[in-house]
């Protein structure tokens, strides 16, 4: 029975160690040309979902300045670890986007201990607000838009 060896992979079977290292030290970009991108890794993408779905569970539950919000959208920012979450208000809520982002604040805890008890990992990430307001026709005086709680 002949035993067929499988050919290494991550270098070209004829470069030595030296030659790759020299081809490294030139700037050879062909050496890295698989770079990892968060936003495009499929754990961590998961991951946002997940977080999505706790934290559009979590907010109605959090206070009245909360229940006219929803989660746009959940973002990895530069890894796993921080995650950026979109909170939109509801066009005509009668909630200025600064009440929110202090509700926010306030319950940052609390969402981030609901995201823990609906997610299966060791550590839970970091969570960072964005308040955008939502699409429609304005309620007097909500002018701020974009503004962002850690």
């Amino acid at each position: 029975m002949g035993h067929s060896k499988k050919p290494r992979r991550g270098r070209a079977r004829d470069a030595s160690a030296d030659a790759l290292f020299e081809r490294a030290l030139l700037g050879d970009r062909s050496l890295n040309e698989r770079r990892f991108d968060p936003r495009e890794d499929r754990k961590t993408l998961q991951l946002c979902r997940q977080v999505q779905r706790a934290l559009s569970m979590a907010l109605p539950s959090a206070g009245d300045a909360l229940v006219e919000t929803s989660v746009e959208s959940v973002e990895p920012m530069g890894g796993p670890g921080q995650l950026l979450v979109r909170v939109v208000v509801a066009p005509g809520a009668g909630v200025a986007p600064g009440e929110v982002v202090e509700r926010l604040a306030a319950f940052a805890p609390r969402l981030r201990a609901e995201v823990a008890s609906q997610i299966s990992r060791k550590r839970v990430p970091t969570l960072s607000f964005v308040v955008v307001p939502g699409v429609g026709p304005e309620p007097r005086g909500s002018g701020e838009g974009g503004n962002h709680v850690d």
